[in-house]
């Protein structure tokens, strides 16, 4: 005996089914006929029972149009699951019957992000296949979701409709606009042994100078040569190096950013995280409250076309975070909104450490492209994208 929660769930899937197997123009037959039969029953209206008679006949009609499943077997393909914002993805709907006899025409419904498509196949013969191209244009940066594709069978007046989903949705990345930075203009030493400190140390790879020995120098770094000459111990002097690592934080606060902005602020992200990359050196990209994978220049886009402004989050605490949970720091570029104002981002400038580089992009669609000095840093305006190179180039990233 089936318990009484099965039988529960039991009778909401068939309530589900049901609702989804008759559409509104359905429900509003039933609701005539349950009235007509009413005003038949009380009234003695013949014209009421003839109605109501005549809604019964088209329900059944229909019922038995869509009593059996939909012939056609529906694959959706897109080659192409990542393009950039303003692009124009092509996707194909392959269609087959898979009855041994020829079907009727069919329609075919496939939901591209917050719309559907409708496509309708034509006659097949058994096994036939019929094939569809489709575009999918991508106005804004984000996720757009291709699919299930859906296959419909309905009766000629629309009142029921038996659907039968296919395939799981594809997934279609749009990744945010990016411009070629020049890479050597970011501030970053091209040598092959890293960057010079200015931190003294004993033992490294840059050569700084010459000195007397001490009591816990390491004996490798004895200077021969100055010894035998001199005749006291001299030691190399040597300055602490290190590989070049590009911090990028992003502000996405919701108070920070209009929509216009924000695009572009995540589009200069990109770019300067792509600078890096595309030389090889070490980048790291967050936001004001995740770490973005920027190991691989596409599971970095693929997270940026995900990304949105959020309503909470400290910029401040966020940078704090990122300099300690990124000891090897080089250079620190923050990406902030319009409504940053010049005593804000000294503020922010001053929470790097001193040897760190610190670069504010403030973007702006109003801001003229501009270069201010904040004493631990540079601040730069940028309204659009396509400023980003020439800024880069006239101030230079600190």
């Amino acid at each position: 005996m089936a318990s009484p929660r099965k039988a529960q769930a039991s009778r909401q899937h068939l309530l589900k089914a049901l609702a989804d197997l008759v559409t509104p123009t359905g429900w509003a037959l039933v609701f005539f006929v349950a009235v007509s039969l009413i005003l038949a029953a009380t009234l003695r209206w013949v014209e009421a029972l003839a109605c109501a008679l005549a809604g019964v006949v088209a329900l059944v009609l229909a019922a038995m149009r869509v009593a059996w499943k939909p012939p056609h077997l529906v694959s959706i393909r897109v080659p192409n699951e990542r393009i950039v914002a303003g692009q124009t993805a092509v996707g194909e709907l392959v269609v087959r019957n898979e009855r041994a006899r020829p079907v009727r025409a069919g329609i075919i419904e496939l939901p591209i992000g917050t719309g559907t498509g409708e496509f309708v196949v034509p006659p097949l013969g058994a096994h036939a296949t019929w094939d569809e191209m489709f575009l999918i244009s991508s106005r804004h940066r984000g996720l757009i979701s291709v699919g299930p594709a859906r296959s419909v069978r309905s009766d000629a007046l629309g009142l029921l409709r038996r659907v039968r989903s296919w395939d799981e949705p594809v997934v279609l990345h749009v990744h945010p606009r990016t411009v070629r930075v020049p890479f050597d203009a970011t501030g970053f030493q091209l040598d092959v042994e890293g960057v010079s400190t200015g931190k003294l140390s004993s033992s490294d790879v840059s050569f700084h100078a010459l000195r007397d020995y001490e009591p816990g120098d390491d004996r490798r770094a004895v200077h021969w040569q100055s010894t035998a000459r001199l005749g006291k111990l001299i030691v190399r002097q040597y300055e602490e190096t290190h590989r070049s690592h590009h911090v990028i934080v992003l502000d996405t606060s919701r108070d920070a950013w209009d929509h216009d902005s924000f695009e572009t602020a995540v589009s200069v992200a990109g770019s300067l995280g792509l600078a890096n990359l595309r030389e090889s050196r070490p980048v790291s990209v967050t936001t004001t409250d995740e770490w973005l994978p920027s190991s691989v220049a596409m599971r970095l886009l693929d997270s940026l076309s995900e990304i949105s402004h959020r309503s909470f989050g400290d910029l401040a605490l966020r940078v704090r975070e990122a300099v300690a949970q990124r000891p090897g720091v080089s250079a620190l570029t923050l990406i902030v909104g319009p409504e940053t104002t010049d005593s804000d981002a000294a503020h922010l400038a001053r929470l790097a450490p001193i040897d760190v580089p610190v670069s504010i992009i403030r973007i702006g669609v109003n801001k003229a492209r501009a270069r201010r000095n904040l004493g631990r840093g540079v601040l730069l305006d940028c309204a659009t994208l396509d400023d980003l190179p020439r800024i880069i180039v006239a101030g230079g990233l600190a």
